[in-house]
C-alpha cells in the first residue's frame, strides 16, 4: 500500500470515526451543554452518521474518492469554528484537546487530498487496483 493511499485511508477512518462518536454523543445531552434531548440535535446527529458512512464509502476507492475530503474539510472546519465561539462565548467549556484534535485532522486531511491530487496517474490507477 503507497503513503498517498494509507494518508487517505487515515483520513477516511479518523474523521468518520470523529463523525460516529459526535452522532452517538448529540444524544447524550449533558455531554452537549443542553439539558434535553432536541429535534435539531436529532438532526444533527443523523448527519454526523451519514457522513460518516460515506467517509468510509470513499475509503473503497481512496484516491479516486478523494474530492469527498473537500467537503469534509469544511464541515470539520466550521464545527471547530462554531465550538471556538460557543467557548469564547462561555456556553461551553473550552477543550485544547478537542481543538487540537480539529486542527491535526484538518492538516491530515488536506496534506492527503493535495498529495493524492499531485501523484503520478499512473501509479494512481495500479494504487486504485489493490
Amino acid at each position: 500500500m503507497t503513503t498517498t493511499i494509507l494518508l487517505l485511508r487515515s483520513s477516511y477512518w479518523i474523521a468518520a470515526i470523529a463523525d460516529f462518536a459526535i452522532a452517538v454523543l448529540v444524544w447524550i445531552p449533558a455531554r452537549m451543554g443542553v439539558s434535553e434531548f432536541t429535534y435539531p440535535a436529532g438532526l444533527a446527529s443523523v448527519i454526523a452518521f451519514s457522513w460518516g458512512v460515506l467517509l468510509l464509502v470513499a475509503d473503497r476507492r481512496p484516491v479516486e474518492r478523494r474530492w469527498v475530503l473537500v467537503p469534509t474539510v469544511l464541515v470539520v472546519s466550521l464545527i471547530t469554528v462554531v465550538r471556538t465561539w460557543f467557548s469564547v462565548t462561555g456556553t461551553i467549556e473550552f477543550h485544547v484537546a478537542l481543538f487540537g484534535f480539529a486542527i491535526a485532522l484538518l492538516a491530515l486531511m488536506t496534506y492527503s487530498y493535495v498529495r493524492a491530487g499531485r501523484q503520478d496517474p499512473i501509479e494512481q490507477s495500479s494504487a486504485e487496483r489493490t
